[in-house]
């Protein structure tokens, strides 16, 4: 069959487009850039541009949509999966979607496939909108993935991804794998695929390999919503998946922090902060009401640890979260969704108030926080997300935490990270590593113990963690999760512990604590660190010239707060 890409078409319609919406691609093409740089590669031979016509009318004729439990009826929401339950509207979204009618459309999947970054430099405007708009087309969902993460590979999986996860596959750490084993069946509880040995045995096989590379951060439960979806998409292929997983961390330094035990709590709180500005910035109304009796940490930072795939009601919504996020960029694609999901609930939050924390906290916990928008992903992803200046995402407040020193981190991760830390072991590729637990853990400055030792106090209540048990994914997100290689001869540290404030309230009596090796449990009630400095100095400033005493017990107090 003759068919060649309408360039001229296409590059007619951009402009068209460009012309009709005001905004920028800047976080498109910023994230582009991230993606060119960290996949560069000068010695690899790309394959001839060989996806044509005819294997895209293939692939979208013969994709056997009873094997995907990813993708459901975008009208009744049910599972594909089992062809023998499709009502009337299943067999109609089935059908529409084996044909892309239009050729533009057809030029436009085949040039992205063949080279998807001079696409997008060249069609920005229109890959966002086939991409977030109107969505991948399922069957080409694992072809453009593995395409976005091989871009200057062509389809190739780089060497050093093949050596690094070759060759780490020996003395895993007890605790990790212990864990690892543990979230394996509960992260998609209801999903087949992850029920089976092969795929058990292989996620854990990635996600134990990781943690031998990256030493940093070693295993935290909610990269699994992460991994599992990948490995999915990628047919099961465990080395793509692992080289995808290094990639994205690597891109993303604040990201790989999030699930990093000594930088987790900075860097939520830092996140926290941007969002908040951001969310003022977009409607002040809902910032004010939610900041006066709502602590968003609760919700948001479970959002985020689970990269929104956690509690969905359709599973094709956690595709098109991984698509957004692959296209924008992790931090800021996440900051998107978490905008449009408080927007998308306002009417339901501003009737709410002081009391009902509970309610809010319940409800944007749960599957419920989607509402309408399951059955419209398009309006959401595409019309809701995307309507925002790329500016406010991109020209952050400065975050600045007086009460808790940023951590310092063991090395600097870089593009070149991977290989540069394989050739630079310097030794026999078969070498047993079972004692570098406690090397690794000299590599610790002494701000990093301190900070990873300050008593807290949880923010999740104790009534959420028991709120949806049939389903087994909830129990999950409060499950020890988080181990990190550099402390594996300490007890693992759970994913609610990594979502705590520290209180500094006798913080020398916590220090004594900490060289003694002993744990501070301190069951204070959550306070607000600036907050309570706010009350101090006002309290410091009413007794000027009053009862000396007092002012003297009052200044002790402040110097065992700063």
């Amino acid at each position: 069959m003759s068919f060649s890409v309408d360039w001229e078409s296409l590059l007619e319609f951009e402009e068209s487009l460009s012309s009709s919406i005001s905004k920028t691609n800047a976080l498109l093409l910023h994230n582009l850039e991230l993606k060119i740089e960290l996949n560069r590669s000068s010695n690899c031979d790309l394959p001839a541009n060989d996806y044509g016509i005819e294997r895209l009318e293939n692939d979208m004729n013969d994709y056997d949509y009873c094997s995907d439990e990813f993708t459901t009826c975008s009208n009744c929401g049910q599972s594909l999966y089992d062809d023998s339950a499709y009502k009337n509207c299943c067999k109609t979204f089935v059908s529409c979607q084996r044909v892309i009618s239009s050729n533009l459309e057809k030029s436009f999947w085949i040039s992205f496939i063949n080279n998807p970054s001079s696409t997008i430099n060249t069609l920005p405007n229109y890959t966002e909108l086939l991409f977030l708009r109107q969505g991948l087309p399922i069957q080409l969902r694992s072809t453009i993935w593995k395409k976005l993460f091989l871009m200057s590979q062509g389809n190739v999986i780089p060497e050093t991804s093949r050596l690094v996860y070759d060759n780490f596959q020996h003395s895993y750490s007890l605790e990790i794998s212990k864990q690892i084993s543990k979230d394996l069946s509960r992260t998609f509880p209801l999903v087949n695929f992850f029920k089976n040995e092969d795929t058990i045995n292989n996620l854990s096989t990635i996600l134990n390999v990781y943690a031998n590379y990256d030493v940093e951060l070693g295993y935290c439960q909610g990269l699994l919503f992460l991994v599992g979806v990948l490995y999915y998409h990628f047919k099961s292929d465990s080395t793509l998946t692992f080289h995808a997983l290094v990639t994205i961390m690597e891109s993303e330094p604040e990201l790989h922090d999030i699930f990093t035990s000594s930088t987790m709590s900075y860097t939520l709180n830092k996140w926290k902060f941007e969002f908040s500005s951001i969310l003022q910035e977009t409607d002040n109304e809902l910032y004010e009401h939610l900041n006066k009796f709502v602590d968003m940490q609760v919700f948001l930072y479970q959002w985020w640890l689970s990269f929104i795939s956690s509690h969905t009601p359709d599973l094709s919504i956690v595709n098109r979260v991984m698509d957004f996020c692959l296209l924008q960029g992790w931090k800021i694609g996440m900051f998107k969704i978490s905008l449009g999901l408080l927007l998308m609930n306002k009417p339901i939050l501003m009737t709410l108030d002081t009391g009902d924390e509970e309610v809010i906290y319940q409800h944007l916990l749960n599957e419920s926080k989607w509402g309408i928008a399951v059955k419209d992903l398009s309006a959401f992803f595409g019309d809701l997300l995307l309507s925002w200046e790329d500016s406010i995402f991109m020209e952050l407040p400065k975050y600045e935490e007086p009460l808790f020193q940023k951590p310092i981190k063991s090395h600097k991760r870089t593009p070149s990270a991977m290989m540069s830390r394989f050739k630079n072991l310097s030794i026999n590729l078969s070498r047993n590593r079972s004692n570098s637990s406690s090397s690794q853990i000299d590599r610790y400055s002494s701000s990093e113990r301190l900070l990873s030792g300050f008593s807290s106090v949880s923010v999740f209540s104790t009534k959420l963690g028991n709120r949806n048990d049939n389903n087994g994914e909830l129990d999950s997100i409060y499950s020890d999760i988080t181990t990190n290689s550099e402390l594996s001869s300490l007890p693992p540290k759970s994913f609610s512990d990594n979502l705590k404030i520290p209180y500094y309230t006798k913080c020398l009596k916590h220090e004594q604590l900490i060289e003694d090796n002993e744990s501070a449990d301190i069951n204070n009630e959550l306070l607000d660190e600036n907050i309570r400095l706010k009350t101090l100095l006002k309290r410091a400033y009413n007794m000027i010239n009053d009862n000396e005493s007092e002012s003297s017990a009052l200044k002790c107090e402040i110097s065992e707060v700063i």
